[in-house]
């Protein structure tokens, strides 16, 4: 065994070390059902759409092609997990063609950092933005090492197309925009912008983005108000936030992605005069690629704490630069030290929570459950949905289904499809796109979680007037209870 390791070549140790880590997540694909952010994009697909409330199309459009074919929760994973091979195929490239005279492990290297962190395994694993995203951000990357080193029309034309795609698959894409304006800064091509080049990759790329343009139009550009505002939720900028947040990334990405990440980055930045030279184009280029998005994150953070999966993207651009580091400083004990000591960390974070995905072992007691997220939604949604059908036999208005906020929308909708799922919250969001804001004189079934002794408010101003409970279901993980799902019968809601 250890003589067939030592004869592998980079790209064999690459594509073998992919293989293990795509077994890992097909295997976990099956074990569990969608999560909120999944559920609300598999619906993406089934009401395919020009555009949608809080993001882009592309996530629907890649998902409507596998709901052409099947709608199970595994078939729904396929995309991303297929997304994250390509990615990290993609990666490998990339590394190689920044540093061509560092040796070729450095791809592998890069590769291994990337599959690290436990947030991007699970990126690999569920579909979100960022999934599609992770392997559009290196095409612009490979596309615009091409365009500053060879200049021919054809790498504008892929950039063009890369853009154009990153527009449609999340907003944050627009720092890329800032990465090639940063790259012609710091590589001296300006002259550059004085082809026709740049300007048929602008018009591709406005072309591919005009979907958004044109539903956003439609709908008064609520997803440009959402997004300006989504950053800045606070008054003022809290130092506590920021750290809070750094430190959720510092968890779920690793010390390797995070810690080595900015060392690398703060290294390629100490002699900023370096990287207008032609030999740190590497450097430059994920810095260039990578830093806009991490630092308007970072800054954000302060007024809302930022999700780890929002810096996917960012870290991945460093994972070049720094394996690029990490071989450069090899022979300093404390970093071959600290680079283990890492590994380590990945192997047991990525064990124990494809473990629990797999086959949920923590002890939990009952109502304490971390994960109760993941559990009891398809019986919870079937379950609702009989009770509907139920209550429609009595006279009057059509039931619906109810619940508070979209997070439970999300899965209740995606089980209990095609019947409408209406949220009661004051806040617009897309299932008011689709199933309308809640009516005067409504009915029907109002779903509430996860509480055991959890009761809607009923007599004011955005209440039900009278509500009676009609079932309580706990869903049980591991021999414990997880979560209890409440469903009553309310009547008569006032706006």
């Amino acid at each position: 065994m250890k003589k067939f390791f030592k004869s592998l070549t980079p790209l064999q140790a690459t594509l073998l070390l992919i293989l293990a880590t795509t077994i890992l997540r097909i295997v976990a694909a099956v074990s569990t059902e969608l999560t909120t952010d999944e559920a609300h994009y598999a619906l993406y697909g089934y009401y395919l759409d020009w555009s949608y409330f809080d993001h882009p199309p592309l996530i629907g459009w890649l998902q409507a092609v596998v709901l052409a074919f099947s709608d199970s929760d595994f078939s729904l994973r396929l995309m991303p997990i297929l997304l994250f091979v390509a990615a990290s195929i993609t990666l490998f490239k990339v590394s190689i063609k920044l540093f061509p005279n560092q040796t070729p492990w450095l791809g592998f290297l890069a590769v291994a950092i990337m599959h690290s962190g436990v947030m991007l395994q699970l990126i690999g694993l569920a579909m979100l933005p960022d999934s599609p995203l992770l392997l559009l951000g290196l095409l612009v990357l490979l596309a615009l090492h091409g365009v500053l080193t060879d200049g021919r029309l054809r790498y504008w034309l892929w950039l063009g197309l890369w853009l154009g795609l990153s527009g449609i698959s999340k907003y944050t894409a627009v720092t890329f925009v800032l990465t090639v304006l940063l790259a012609l800064l710091f590589s001296r091509q300006w002259r550059q912008l004085l082809r026709p080049g740049p300007w048929l990759a602008m018009i591709i790329a406005f072309v591919l983005i005009l979907p958004v343009l044109y539903w956003n139009q439609r709908h008064e550009w609520i997803s440009f108000l959402y997004q300006l505002h989504h950053g800045t939720g606070k008054l003022s900028w809290e130092f506590k936030r920021f750290i809070i947040s750094q430190a959720g990334q510092l968890l779920v990405y690793g010390p390797l992605i995070y810690v080595f990440g900015m060392i690398a980055a703060y290294a390629g930045l100490k002699d900023f005069k370096k990287l207008f030279e032609p030999e740190q184009l590497g450097a430059m280029l994920s810095l260039a690629l990578a830093m806009p998005l991490l630092l308007m994150f970072a800054w954000n953070s302060g007024y809302e704490m930022t999700l780890p999966h929002w810096t996917s993207f960012g870290w991945l651009a460093l994972s070049p630069l720094t394996a690029h580091w990490i071989i450069n400083a090899w022979k300093k004990r404390w970093v071959r030290d600290s680079v283990r000591a890492s590994v380590v960390y990945a192997v047991l974070f990525t064990a124990v929570v494809f473990s629990q995905l797999i086959s949920p072992w923590m002890p939990f007691s009952d109502n304490k459950n971390a994960l109760r997220d993941l559990y009891g939604w398809g019986q919870a949604a079937r379950k609702a949905e009989k009770l509907r059908t139920e209550l429609a036999a009595l006279q009057g208005e059509t039931p619906k289904l109810f619940t508070e906020n979209w997070t439970l929308a999300s899965r209740i909708s995606w089980y209990a499809r095609p019947s409408p799922v209406v949220v009661l919250d004051d806040k617009y969001n897309q299932f008011d796109i689709w199933y309308g804001s809640p009516q005067n004189g409504m009915r029907g079934i109002l779903i509430l979680w996860p509480g055991e002794n959890a009761k809607p408010k009923t007599g004011g101003k955005g209440e039900f007037a009278e509500c009676s409970l009609k079932e309580k279901m706990p869903i049980i993980s591991n021999g414990h209870i997880a979560s209890v799902f409440s469903f009553y019968f309310c009547h008569d809601y006032r706006p």
